[in-house]
């Protein structure tokens, strides 16, 4: 069975899946500077960074699953027609691999390429996918937005984490 047929889709999924593996698999180890990042200034809840990795390994399976059951119900019943029900299933999978690629992204322009500014800029995005993505998906089976919901709450957390490093180190922003 092939999941992601296309070989866009599954560059996509492949990037952000391995930027998490190998964060899992190293946690120590950083994109860029390994002292950037604990020399910025970080609020008072700031988790500790050995929880990252776990709980995006914990995250992302529950949407694996929910973009597997969303290409299976797709392929199902239709005999190949573009009919208004696959167009949906199309849309959700395109916000859905659209918002892992942007989370790939968030980690090379905060981390690999040291940019706070933009790495805020580009983890709101990646939350506004993450939160269109979780909506179509409610739309097509609700099962399958709630799936996303873990995801949702994680995300919206390292956005306001992003937010509060970006406010209290502004002043040292590269330009």
């Amino acid at each position: 069975m092939v999941i992601f047929g296309s070989s866009f889709f599954g560059a996509l999924v492949d990037g952000s899946l391995s930027a998490a593996t190998k964060q899992a698999l190293n946690p120590s180890k950083v994109l860029g500077d390994p002292n950037w990042y604990a020399n910025l200034k970080k609020p008072t809840w700031n988790p500790p960074g050995w929880i990252f990795p776990i709980m995006w390994l914990l995250i992302s399976k529950p949407t694996q699953l929910c973009a597997v059951s969303r290409i299976l119900k797709y392929g199902n019943g239709t005999g190949g027609a573009v009919t208004s029900s696959t167009t949906s299933h199309l849309l959700a999978l395109f916000v859905y691999t659209t918002h892992l690629a942007l989370g790939d992204a968030w980690n090379k322009v905060f981390f690999g390429l040291e940019c706070i500014g933009r790495g805020t800029v580009v983890i709101s995005i990646f939350l506004s996918f993450l939160l269109a993505s979780t909506y179509l998906f409610y739309t097509i089976d609700p099962a399958a937005g709630y799936y996303m919901l873990p995801t949702c709450g994680w995300v919206s957390v390292a956005t306001a984490l992003q937010y509060s490093i970006y406010f209290k180190n502004k002043k040292s922003i590269k330009k």
